[in-house]
This record gives C-alpha cells, structure tokens and sequence, in this order.
C-alpha cells in the first residue's frame, strides 16, 4: 500500500505498516462486546485461568466418580484401626481381621490395582475338586455376561466353597412389580373393632371385596404381614400356593383416621387381623375407613433365581447352587442424577469390571477408602453449592431487580422486608426448618419428601438477601439510562425491560458475587454436616469427613491423613474460587475495557 494523502494534508500520510496496524487494533477492539473483552483478559490473567481449569477438572472428577474404577465410598472392612496411606507401588498391608467370605480381593499389583470391587453380586456353589470350580466359574460367565472374580474356601465335607462374584447391575438384586389387578378386587371395606379384654391393644379386621361383590377368598392366603405409618397402611399377602411369575398380592390404602403405632398382622379363623397399640378413639369406635387398591406381585427374574434355574435345566458335574448374596456399594442413586449415575455405573462395569484403585490415602476407622470418599462428597458440597446458589440467584437476582426499577413505596417496603430478614440468625432459621423437615418425613412417610433437596433449598433460600441488594444498587444506576427509556418510549412493558435489558447488564456483577457465594455455601453446609443436620450417612460430603477427622484426633495417636487429605481438597476448592471470583471482577470490569 502506498502512502496516502488525505485531503492534501501530509499529516495525514500513512505507510503500510502504520496502516496495518491501525487496522489490526480496529480489529481487536470495534465491535467487540464486554464478554469477549472479559474472556481474552481472563485468558490473560494466568492465575484466575489457572484457577478455572481447576475447578473444570476437579468438577468432571467428581461428576464421573461412578465412572472411576475408585473403590465403594460405604463398603466397610474388618479393621481395627484406621489405615494410612500406601504408596501404589508398595505391597498391600494384610487386614487384621479375615475379611468376610466373598469380599476379599482375589488378585492386586501392588497397592495399585485390584479386582477387589465391593459392589458385587456373588454366586455361592459348592464344588467337589478345583476342576468342578473351574467349570463353574466358567457357567457364572456365561450367565452373567461379566467376568467373576473367585474365592476359594474349603468346605467343611472336604470339598471347595466357591464365591463367584460379579460387579453388580440393578437387574441382579431381587424385587418385586406390583401392578392392579385386572379382574377387579379393587374395592374393599374395613372392619375396625376394639378387642375385648385388653386396654393396651386393639384388633383391626380386613375383609376384601372384589367387583362383583365376593369376598376375597382367605384360603389362597398362607401369611400377610402390615406396615402402617401415619395415615397409609400397606399389606402384603403372601400366596399358599405358588404360582409362575407371581409373587404376592399388596392392598395400599389411605386411612380415613391415622393410626398411632405400626401393627403386625395375622391370620386368625381365615380372616387377616392385626394387633398394634395405641389406635385412636376413632378407629376404636369403629368409624376408621378407607378405600384401598389391591394390586398382584410379579416376581422379577434376579440373577439368584436365573442361576438356580440354569443349574436345575444344565446340572453342571461336580457343582451345586448354594445361594446369591448381594452388596451395594453405594446407597440409593433416586431422580435424574440418580440415573445418570446408574448409567455410569454400567459404563465402569463394561470398561473396568471389577477393578479398582489401592488406598492411595489410606483408609477411616471403618476401612472405607478414603479418596473414593472425597471423591464423593465433593459431589454432594458441589451439587448443594451450585443448587443452592442457582436458588439464591433466582430469588435475589428477580427481587431485587424488580425493587430497583419500580422504586418508590414498593422499593422501600420491599428492603425493609429484607431488614427484617437480615436480623433473623440464618443458624436458628436453618436448624428450625431442617428438624421440621426431618419430623414431618417421620411422620408421613408416603409423602416421600427428599430431605436432600429441601436442605439444599433452605440453605439457597437464605443467601438471596445480600444478592437483592446488590442487584438493586445496578439497578438504581441503570434505571434512567437512555437505551432504558428507548425501551420505555418504544412501549415495552416493565416485566420485558426488567428480563430484556435490565437483568443482563447487571450479570457481571451477579456473576462475580456468586464466584463469592458458592464458597461460603460449601462451608455453611460443611458446619450443618458437622452439627449432623445435613447429610446423612451412609451418602458422604466434607462436612461428614471432617466430622470423622475431628473423631480421630487425639495426643496418642496421629490419624493426620483423615484431616490433612479432605482439608486439602475443600482448601484448594475454596482458594480455586476466591480466585477466579478476583479475576472475574476484573475481567467484567466496564471500566477495563479494552485494556490488557
């Protein structure tokens, strides 16, 4: 490009390297937007990107820990004393206790590696030489579809007692499918009578009515057993003849009048009667009634009754079935996550079988594997941290926005409310609706309340108030800005000015405070924990753990790596987002625009 002279000024003479690098920075800086101006300082401030890498990383870790070949974060082992950490390439310490038949693992590298997994379904034969295990190990896999890890004990008749384990899937464990009949027996009434001669107890009778008015026939009826909590009462009949498929009848109903206590039931002259104190004045009266549904069981096909029916239709020489037994290494995965995670469960199963890591940080006082349970209480802090700041953002972000830009009497008695709510102890509100919670699931069971969720909630629901106020003071500031009575003008309405322009100018700084909110929730649910109004076991969070180091300390014996290991994974945690909350701040800064 050669020279140029603008209106025959040479002071406006360019050469082409000055050209091009007016052009490169026009480049760089028209039309760039404040988010891709705060991600390329961002990118430039290394310990902030650092920081977020981290948390990347850390957070996908946790996230597919039921993916990792770690060990089961609540499979106890016989230990009398916590044990510590074991370099991977050392020799495993022996336990000092026998573990229990079908739990030890049967091959290590080291402390590295081992196929010890304690989720597993395990298939008990008795076998008469090591060729008969052999074959029988062979027919676990065949039926299985999963490769077994076998243990071997010698059997008191001078054969071999073979443990045949393999990881465990849902379809193993046995269950029941109940389902409405279709034939009617729908309706039912029910006879409520005190019984005579007793003051302590009161006798309920049941009698089943079926569409067409029969009633339901108690011989086919070998033994019933009850369970009532509050007002819901369950009843499970057992057949006295068995039937292909078919398991057992269940009759659910909603009491009219709750009963106090649960009852067992009985079969007394062919009619199913229970006995249980403390029935109200009502059901004493005989005016307790209810409608209920009777439903049939089907027996679902686990691998215990698949097993026994291989052996029964291929007997295999040398080999008899003696049982299946089961151990869930993790406790009830419930809900979308629950699925997920039942998803990469399978997915570890077909990837690593039943393979898993050494006690790389040594073990509690129980023998469950330390990293797999930091591992899995990092999930539980995060997953109340992001729910509970996700809730708090909701409510603030709404409240507090909608204070500012309508103003006025509204704005004012809007902040006073959060006075009010300022000078409430967060603690005591806490603590008051966790116990009310955990008495009211109590109390109603078949409400199914998940206790988690509502802690998680409560716990969001009382960091909005500093939120509010933050995003009212934007919202001050921006409520008379020109592109905001463009709006006004152009005739949209307040609820579309608020979602539409208000609310995204003020995402930077609601972004940066919650980098600062998520931090001090993990600690707030980490003292509930502490205190045991948070998680329960046998699910983990740091809070537990640091429960179980507190436990451990004492001016005998150092259990440092109880305290030392979870200190440092919520520490760095902490630190990782203090930190990308100060280069946030930075990077979302308008006043820093443009700048390196």
């Amino acid at each position: 490009m050669a020279p140029t002279d603008i209106e025959g000024s040479s002071r406006w003479a360019l050469d082409e390297a000055e050209a091009k690098r007016l052009q490169k920075e026009a480049r760089q800086f028209k039309g760039e937007s404040l988010w891709t101006d705060a991600r390329r300082r961002l990118r430039r401030n290394r310990t902030a990107s650092f920081a977020m890498w981290f948390l990347v990383m850390f957070g996908g870790t946790s996230v597919l820990a039921p993916l990792l070949p770690l060990p089961s974060p609540k499979a106890l082992s016989l230990r009398d004393d916590a044990a510590p950490p074991e370099w991977p390439w050392a020799e495993p310490a022996p336990l000092p206790k026998p573990p229990a038949k079908g739990t030890a693992a049967t091959k290590a590298t080291r402390n590295l590696w081992n196929n010890g997994w304690r989720h597993r379904t395990t298939l008990v034969v008795d076998a008469a030489d090591t060729a008969a295990l052999e074959r029988a190990a062979s027919w676990a896999a065949d039926l299985t579809g999963r490769a077994p890890v076998v243990e071997v004990h010698a059997a008191g008749s001078g054969g071999l007692e073979g443990y045949l384990s393999v990881p465990m899937l849902r379809d193993d464990v046995p269950r029941v499918d109940y389902a409405e009949l279709s034939d009617g027996g729908s309706v039912n009434t029910w006879d409520v009578a005190a019984s005579e001669g007793r003051d302590a107890f009161s006798v309920i009778s049941l009698s089943l009515i079926d569409a067409e008015g029969e009633s339901f026939d108690p011989a086919l009826v070998s033994a019933a057993q009850a369970d009532v909590r509050g007002r819901r009462l369950r009843v499970l009949l057992s057949r006295a003849t068995s039937v292909e498929g078919r398991a057992a009848w269940l009759v659910e109903a909603e009491l009219r009048n709750g009963l106090a206590h649960p009852v067992d039931v009985i079969l007394v002259g062919g009619r199913i009667v229970s006995e249980g104190p403390g029935l109200t004045d009502a059901a004493r009266s005989g005016e307790q009634s209810a409608r209920a549904r009777l439903s049939e069981g089907i027996e679902h096909a686990d691998l215990g009754r698949r097993a026994a029916a291989s052996l029964a239709a291929a007997p295999i020489d040398g080999v008899r079935y003696a049982g299946t037994s089961y151990e869930d290494g993790y406790w009830p995965f419930t809900g979308l996550v629950g699925a997920l995670d039942d998803l990469l469960i399978e997915a570890r199963i077909a990837i690593f079988g039943s393979w898993q890591t050494g006690n790389w940080m040594g073990t509690d006082s129980k023998g469950r594997d330390l990293m797999s349970r930091i591992v899995w209480g990092s999930r539980t802090s995060i997953l109340v941290a992001l729910i509970a700041s996700a809730c708090s953002l909701l409510i603030g972000v709404l409240y507090g926005a909608f204070s500012g830009f309508v103003g006025g009497r509204v704005d004012n008695l809007m902040m006073r409310i959060v006075d009010i709510l300022y000078s409430i102890p967060f603690i005591f509100v806490v603590i008051f609706l966790i116990t009310m919670v955990q008495g009211l699931a109590e109390a109603r069971p078949d409400l199914e309340i998940d206790r988690e969720l509502v802690f998680f909630l409560v716990i969001g629901a009382i960091y909005w108030l500093t939120m509010a106020r933050v995003v009212r003071g934007q919202v001050l500031s921006l409520k008379n800005t020109e592109f905001i009575e463009a709006a006004r003008v152009m005739g949209a309405s307040t609820l579309r000015i608020l979602l539409t322009h208000v609310v995204p100018n003020v995402l930077s700084i609601v972004i940066v405070y919650l980098t600062l909110t998520i931090p001090a929730i993990m600690l707030f649910e980490a003292f509930l924990s502490f205190l045991g109004l948070g998680v329960e076991p046998p699910k983990v969070s740091w809070g537990l753990l640091a429960v179980d180091g507190t436990q451990v300390i004492n001016p005998i014996k150092s259990y440092w790596w109880l305290v030392v290991f979870p200190a440092l994974a919520m520490g760095s945690t902490l630190l990782a987002l203090n930190v990308l909350g100060d280069g946030l701040r930075d990077a979302l800064d308008p006043k820093m625009r443009g700048r390196s």
